[in-house]
């Protein structure tokens, strides 16, 4: 395996990971000259993983919010290699890549090989947390990854077909896990049945029974209660039986069999509870973990123990600051890792004085359907009750995180052309893929 030098003598930034942060920072750094910046990731292009319950619920053609990793580098002045990361080497400051076949097959497109680097950044995310309960990983499925999520609306379309015309069988739907992504599915799926009734001719969201579970008392537990409620009204107003404060103890081929005895039987079981490190971290490197297998970093983002490399988004357990709680692992977070390290890791490279990374709460924002979400803003002064955002100006707010991730990627015309594309698509398209 050879080890390619950095190019032109420029400093080597090699960052693993194409989710939220990775391709932010791959993004903002490749403007600079003096850095000769590589992203690394297994999949051929970038999803914005805010939007997979979209993409399962049949909202989301396949491809359609898809960025190709080789496009977009070579507009934006990095390079991209793909493939699975397999060790650091930090001695060597060298990365080790698994090969790369051809989908479906066993054909190969690219043999191991090794990167060297001056900075690493890990950006690689984290998975859906099974908790070790018996039977997720065999009957569930789960929303990490566009493949994931394709797969979950087949099966989808394909109940709903074989449902079609038969008034005395119901669609029955569970989900484990009772945050945004948990909620916002059960309320995406209600909107594209309708939607399938109305285009395809297939049954309504009438015919649906979706039972959303989670162990903790309310739904979107980190959130004020007043949001919380109001999503569930939502929730309920839609049919969506909601079962809070109630664990699961196996799942089955056929069922969720709960920690209160009973059992929710189901035809599609989805689990959406909570995140951890991938399994491979365990193994990666010299890495200090968190107990849920995320690596530990310092105020700086630096990873811990470790030279020259650097954690951001899911895969990096950073404290919050003045001891408060952990910085959570979601898109908001990602996004503020990314932008901070873009400018400090520049000045860490001039041996200047860089300041810890502060996370500030941006405030949360749930869809609940075509034109309603529900979420709140951080109070001002700080210490208050948080602002509610209820109805169409919430969605509004809701859909604009997505532009503004747009906007950050390709700049503001093309996001805004892209925005047009997207609203053409919508009036001559069918809104529900029916594929």
């Amino acid at each position: 395996m050879n080890t390619a030098p950095s190019a032109h003598g420029r400093h080597a930034v090699v960052i693993v990971g194409g989710g939220a942060a990775g391709i932010e920072l791959a993004t903002r750094l490749g403007r600079r000259r003096d850095l000769d910046v590589v992203l690394v990731d297994r999949d051929a292009s970038h999803f914005w993983k805010p939007r997979l319950h979209e993409l399962a619920a049949g909202l989301l053609g396949d491809g359609e919010e898809a960025v190709p990793y080789l496009a977009h580098a070579q507009a934006h002045g990095y390079r991209y290699e793909p493939g699975a990361l397999k060790r650091v080497d930090t001695v060597e400051r060298r990365i080790d890549l698994d090969q790369v076949v051809l989908p479906m097959t066993d054909e190969l497109i690219l043999p191991p090989r090794s990167l060297r680097y001056d900075t690493l950044v890990l950006a690689f995310g984290s998975r859906v947390n099974d908790f070790g309960t018996p039977g997720v990983l065999q009957y569930c499925d789960m929303l990490d990854s566009p493949a994931q999520a394709i797969a979950l609306r087949r099966k989808i379309l394909a109940l709903a077909l074989r449902s079609a015309g038969d008034p005395e069988r119901r669609i029955r739907i569970g989900i484990v896990g009772a945050g945004a992504t948990g909620v916002e599915l059960a309320a995406e799926l209600h909107h594209a049945f309708n939607d399938m009734h109305r285009y395809g001719g297939l049954d309504p969201a009438s015919k649906l029974d979706i039972t959303l579970m989670d162990m903790a008392k309310r739904i979107l537990p980190a959130v004020d209660p007043r949001t919380s409620e109001s999503a569930h009204r939502a929730l309920v107003g839609m049919g969506v039986n909601v079962r809070a404060g109630v664990g699961v103890d196996a799942v089955t081929a056929s069922a969720f069999h709960l920690s209160d005895g009973s059992t929710v039987p189901c035809d599609i079981r989805v689990w959406a509870a909570g995140v951890v490190g991938h399994d491979m971290v365990a193994g990666l490197g010299p890495f200090t973990l968190s107990k849920d297998r995320r690596i530990i970093v310092t105020p700086q983002l630096a990873a811990v123990g470790v030279d020259h490399v650097y954690a951001i988004g899911d895969c990096a357990f950073a404290a919050a600051a003045h001891g408060g709680p952990s910085v959570p692992p979601t898109a908001q977070a990602a996004h503020q890792q990314a932008s901070y390290l873009a400018r400090a890791l520049p000045r860490a490279l001039r041996g200047e004085t860089v300041e810890p990374f502060v996370y500030h709460a941006k405030g949360t924002l749930v869809s609940l359907g075509e034109f309603h979400a529900t979420g709140e803003l951080p109070s001002v002064p700080k210490g208050k009750s948080p602002i509610p955002m209820r109805g169409w100006i919430a969605k509004m707010l809701y859909v604009s995180l997505q532009y503004m991730h747009r906007a950050t990627l390709h700049g503001w015309p093309r996001a805004t052309a892209l925005w047009l594309a997207d609203w053409l698509r919508n009036t001559t398209l069918p809104p529900v893929k029916l594929h």
